[in-house]
């Protein structure tokens, strides 16, 4: 016995001896641009810290003579770690077991006070992610000029859209 304006449980099936499909084909999601004051907060937090993850390997710092110049520096030939000014050698590392202690007691004390503020901004997932759709907005148009290039037939405007953004995708992960 059903309801009236109830939905039934089961999924019909096309025909009688056959089970009903729980496969559901994939729709793609296509965002709309957003503007606003958070937004251009995002953006300016999305550059600084795809900054920081790009430009850190590059720094420099005097350490003296036979002593690696590189600021950020996991030496495993020499058994150390190098943090600008900090050398850890592997003996003191009850130091970094402190520090990451620490750190991760701070982040679950950020995240259950203001979770949304870090992944809606500075997670790793979302800084990439909003780098990839921004790549995408950039080749291929806003939201409606992507629909219309999803639906439209495979012609050379869209397999060279397509490959263009495939392929400055496979650039960005090969960087990272």
């Amino acid at each position: 016995m059903s309801l009236p304006g109830a939905f039934p449980l089961s999924v019909p099936s096309t025909s009688p001896t056959e089970p009903p499909s729980l496969y559901a084909a994939r729709e793609p999601i296509f965002p709309r641009r957003v503007k606003g004051t958070f937004r251009t907060l995002k953006w300016w937090l999305l550059a600084l810290m795809l900054g920081i993850y790009y430009v850190t390997p590059w720094l420099r710092w005097d350490r003296g003579p036979n002593l690696p110049d590189q600021a950020v520096l996991l030496d495993l030939g020499g058994r150390r770690f190098f943090f600008f000014m900090i050398e850890i050698w592997p003996q003191e590392f009850y130091f970094v077991a402190g520090l990451l202690i620490m750190a991760g007691l701070g982040l679950f004390l950020f995240t259950s006070a203001a979770g949304r503020v870090w992944c809606g901004y500075a997670c790793p997932q979302t800084v990439w992610t909003d780098l990839f759709i921004l790549v995408e907005r950039w080749i291929e148009g806003d939201r409606n000029a992507r629909l219309r290039l999803h639906h439209q037939a495979w012609d050379l405007e869209k397999l060279r859209k397509r490959a263009v953004k495939w392929t400055v995708w496979f650039l960005i992960g090969l960087a990272t």
